[in-house]
């Protein structure tokens, strides 16, 4: 009876072991089509978004009109909430492939913003750092680029970096505790689980971040 178990189990191996490379191929060729999708499609978010803001800027900017100078504040904020958002999942999914984590890229953008999951259960610790260091690179690096690329002429263009800055802080305020538990206890679900049920997680620190930096950069 063992001997035609393990005669059983050797036949069946390399069937199965063909199996799970054909689905891993599907699995990975599903991926890539998707980000190429969701990648387009975030472009032209970016693009659209960038160009909204110039305009309102540049009218504000010509007119001098007070209701160009309020919407062109308006799409700066705006555009600070996209692109902060794109650049944090950006961040998260670059950290993901870099550290070659197992995920699974959604078919189209989820919220507008979130495109993948990451697969807890078959990526270890380390990978699960490079992903969540990665987001938040994402955020402060959108910071650092706006900082040196808009010029700082403008409302508009102090609440568009503030906006942007204001959102880094929040999420390093929940992420960066969650990484820093989970490197000790190797359960980034657990510690996520547990910081998704803490009374302390609000967006008021960010907002007065945001407000105070648009501020010191308007006056």
């Amino acid at each position: 009876m063992s001997d035609a178990s393990e005669s059983e189990a050797s036949t069946e191996s390399p069937a199965n072991e063909s199996e799970n490379q054909e689905k891993e191929e599907a699995h990975r060729t599903a991926n890539t089509a998707n980000r190429a999708k969701i990648g387009r499609i975030h472009a032209v978010t970016v693009v659209a978004t960038l160009i909204l803001f110039g305009a309102a800027h540049t009218w504000a900017a010509a007119s001098g009109w007070q209701l160009a100078a309020i919407t062109s504040v308006i799409a700066a904020f705006m555009a600070g909430i996209v692109l902060a958002s794109l650049a944090h999942e950006w961040g998260h999914f670059s950290g993901a492939m870099l550290s070659q984590s197992r995920v699974t890229v959604a078919e189209a953008p989820v919220n507008y913003f979130f495109m993948f999951n990451f697969d807890i259960a078959a990526n270890d610790t380390r990978q699960a750092l490079w992903m969540s260091w990665g987001g938040l690179a994402g955020s402060w690096g959108l910071v650092a680029a706006l900082a040196f690329l808009v010029p700082q002429d403008s409302w508009a263009s102090a609440v568009l970096v503030a906006t942007a800055f204001g959102s880094a802080v929040n999420a390093s305020l929940f992420e960066v505790p969650v990484a820093l538990r989970a490197r000790d206890s190797h359960d980034l679900g657990g510690e996520l689980a547990a910081q998704l049920k803490s009374p302390g997680i609000v967006q008021l620190p960010g907002l007065f971040a945001g407000i105070a930096l648009a501020a010191l950069l308007g006056l």
